[in-house]
């Protein structure tokens, strides 16, 4: 911290000092929060909002169901490439009081059949992920739990295809982030999807691409991780639909050194809804990788 000061001394203010004094004892979601703002001063600076990762070599059950027609489809292969990229840009600080800001943020997944030079090692799955978040940064207590963030959005997530192979859905998300302690933080999303009107035909570009969406679905998820030390983190991600057939999903991830600035990744899903094409389609996958960035 002394070091810090020292580096800095002609430009550091009060307040930054004393968040300096104070880091030692903060949680993670906290220094995640006041690096993000440091690092917002810098004009050229995107920060990450989701994790960013490689996963060069999955493994997964490929359905071909939802490709009917798609002649291609046929000689989709199991093993197959997923990546991650997520970027976020702090546009307002302090909207109307103190520690309430908007971001906005752009996520894009990828599902790339790499090895399938057969069929010229087409992406066979993008999801795109814009959204606008007003995210309160304040702690609080809720029945005794320790919030630490709250936050609504307004999310679109989308395909990017047409006709029967378009998906996409846009919601209303809101959510808490919880710090157990130092090392521990879940968090609670719950979403109310804006409601559309049913297509006329299949190839009709207004409408719903995907009813009921929220049988598969559900209508939110908890998450956690785990930061066992700075260099190794368990996460975990459970979402259920909340009805008697019980369709939901699991998706657990470690995350390892390799290098001081690069992370190993290992990732597994089971369940529904792991990208848009497959919502209503159960899927299993593991994957490993590399991890850019983390959650915290």
């Amino acid at each position: 911290m002394l070091k810090q000061m020292e580096l800095s001394a002609d430009e550091i203010t009060l307040g930054e000092i004393r968040a300096l004094c104070s880091q030692d004892s903060a949680n993670r979601v906290q220094k995640r929060d006041r690096l993000e703002h440091r690092a917002s001063l810098n004009p050229f600076a995107l920060l990450p909002h989701k994790p960013n990762y490689l996963l060069p070599v999955t493994f997964a059950n490929i359905s071909k169901r939802p490709y009917e027609g798609d002649p291609k489809a046929e000689k989709y292969q199991d093993t197959e490439a997923k990546f991650q990229i997520s970027l976020k840009y702090l546009a307002v600080e302090d909207l109307m009081w103190d520690g309430l800001d908007v971001q906005v943020a752009f996520t894009v997944a990828s599902y790339w059949q790499a090895y399938n030079g057969e069929i010229s090692a087409p992406f066979r799955e993008t999801n795109y992920e814009p959204e606008i978040i007003f995210n309160y940064s304040r702690p609080w207590s809720l029945l005794g739990l320790p919030i630490e963030q709250t936050f609504v959005s307004l999310n679109h997530q989308s395909n990017g295809q047409t006709g029967e192979l378009s998906r996409s859905w846009n919601r209303i998300i809101g959510g808490v982030v919880f710090a157990q302690n130092a090392n521990v933080t879940w968090g609670l999303r719950t979403w109310w999807r804006i409601p559309e009107e049913d297509k006329q035909s299949f190839d009709d570009p207004d409408g719903d691409d995907n009813p009921y969406i929220e049988r598969y679905m559900g209508y939110g998820e908890i998450g956690g991780v785990w930061s066992i030390s700075d260099n190794h983190t368990l996460e975990l991600l459970l979402r259920n639909n909340l009805r008697s057939d019980n369709r939901g999903a699991v998706q657990l991830g470690w995350t390892f050194p390799i290098t001081r600035h690069l992370r190993g990744y290992v990732e597994y899903f089971n369940g529904y809804g792991e990208s848009l094409i497959y919502y209503n389609q159960h899927t299993q996958r593991l994957g490993l990788g590399v991890k850019l960035t983390n959650w915290l």
